[in-house]
């Protein structure tokens, strides 16, 4: 039992996620899957794989900004905060900013995988006895549950780092700010890592890697949905496609189907023609004004803004300044 540590639990297989699966599965228009499902736990480590990847800049450089530029964390946020990081994944650059902080006194870990949250908290928990750290396992899509056991009187800064935000729509990322900006309260601070958009070819192999572990991390969510629904995809009939939609200023990534298919869900029989895709996610490229008017609009203002000297990704500080 480590003393600094308490756990929860929200993340229960529930019949509505069944449903929602074999729903966009369905989708006549564009058979697809949420890009939640990526980060079972072996997804979860293939991910890790990818941030040490020499393609992949977002994690190298967001860390890199957070090291050179503690100076600004230190003097523009507040100490002794509750910490509040939205989708915790590893625990590189948590500890990155812990350390660039003024002494804060609680973390609160939110993280889809229970196994791989729980090992990442205790290791946080370990390293920094005098920070009480709170993990939570739930989705995104919970923010009602995580809410409850955030203390409203401490100052808080909300961390979400990898430019997670840029899987989700406009209206979406828009939504999800406003469930954040609910959870840490008017006056408090918002520290979100943005992928800024670039030379289509420097975008493409981040998605591309030439060890093919992004195709095995895109491959792996068909295991995630066997597992979950009782479905029996195969994931060697299927191919990996990562590409720029220069229409959308977005990355998408697919599965191609190499042959004509016929896969059960549950009691529906699902029909993927040779060459068809499942659409598994979305990574949407900001440039840096682009982002700061969506967060306007979602009831925060710009403290200050970040970025490398190639001008790859950014770090906003944002303060909540609305209710």
């Amino acid at each position: 039992m480590i003393e600094n540590l308490d756990v929860y639990n929200f993340k229960e297989h529930d019949q509505e996620e069944d449903s929602e699966i074999i729903s966009d599965l369905k989708n006549s228009e564009q058979k697809k899957i949420n890009s939640k499902h990526f980060y079972d736990e072996k997804g979860s480590k293939l991910f890790d794989m990818i941030s040490e990847l020499k393609e992949y800049y977002p994690t190298r450089t967001e860390i890199e900004i957070i090291e050179s530029q503690k100076i600004s964390f230190r003097n523009k946020l507040p100490s002794n905060a509750s910490i509040i990081e939205f989708g915790s994944g590893s625990n590189k650059k948590i500890k990155k900013l812990l350390n660039a902080l003024n002494n804060p006194k609680e973390y609160i870990s939110i993280d889809i995988s229970y196994d791989f949250l729980l090992d990442n908290a205790k290791e946080i928990a370990k390293k920094y006895p005098k920070i009480n750290v709170k993990a939570i396992c739930a989705d995104l899509y919970q923010l009602g549950s995580i809410s409850k056991i955030v203390n409203n009187n401490s100052q808080k800064i909300g961390f979400f780092p990898g430019s997670t935000i840029g899987n989700f729509s406009e209206n979406d990322a828009k939504k999800l700010l406003l469930g954040f900006k609910k959870i840490l309260g008017k006056g408090n601070f918002l520290i979100i890592g943005v992928d800024l958009r670039k030379d289509r070819k420097i975008m493409e192999q981040a998605y591309n890697d030439s060890k093919g572990i992004t195709a095995k991390f895109n491959k792996n969510i068909l295991n995630g949905i066997n597992n979950k629904i009782g479905s029996k995809f195969d994931v060697n009939n299927f191919e990996h496609k990562a590409y720029f939609n220069e229409k959308k200023k977005r990355i998408e990534m697919h599965l191609i189907s190499r042959e004509n298919q016929n896969i059960l869900l549950k009691d529906y029989d699902l029909k993927i023609q040779k060459g068809e895709s499942i659409h598994t996610e979305n990574s949407h490229k900001y440039t840096s004004e682009e982002f700061e008017k969506l967060a306007v609009s979602s009831g925060y203002k710009k403290v200050d803004f970040l970025t490398d000297q190639k001008k790859y990704f950014g770090v906003f500080f944002l303060k909540v300044i609305g209710n």
